[in-house]
């Protein structure tokens, strides 16, 4: 409220230098943020739209970051296994989304109310490549670190 006041007095002192016209006024840095009637009047849309196109781009850059970090760590983690590591950074090379899908199912899971132990126990059930053991229970590991922190045991 104070800047909206604060802005109406700047606008006014404004108008009254010579040389300014209203034309002028009307453009702004943000000009996506307002439009002109057809009186001629200047709506600002930055309290409505824009803001909320900020929130979702704030949102998506966080989700970015947190997936750039968690691929970084996947890829510092699996350096710890020498015998399977070429597999398994080949493996997230080609598909980090598919990492990134199964990280998050284990966020989904805990919030379901099951317990990480009991998740890598039912993701490894039945497979007897050591690769892919070994990769699930780092993906479930580190899930908790960069997706659903409030599982996190340190």
């Amino acid at each position: 409220m104070k800047n909206l006041r604060l802005g109406a007095i700047l606008i006014t002192a404004v108008s009254f230098i010579p040389g300014f016209s209203t034309a002028t006024l009307a453009q702004d840095a943000d000009y996506v943020c307002y439009i002109t009637t057809k009186s001629g009047q200047v709506v600002d849309l930055s309290a409505s739209i824009c803001q909320l196109d900020s929130i979702h781009l704030a949102k998506a850059t966080n989700a970015a970051e947190s997936d750039q970090a968690f691929l970084a760590d996947y890829k510092r983690t699996v350096m710890g296994y020498p015998d399977v590591r070429d597999k398994l950074l080949a493996s997230v090379q080609e598909s980090p989304e598919s990492n990134i899908m199964q990280a998050k199912s284990v966020c989904n899971e805990l919030e379901a109310g099951l317990l990480l132990e009991d998740i890598k126990m039912y993701q490894t059930q039945g497979v007897t490549n050591k690769v892919d053991n070994i990769n699930s229970s780092v993906i479930a590991t580190l899930a908790t670190k960069h997706y659903c922190p409030q599982f996190n045991n340190p």
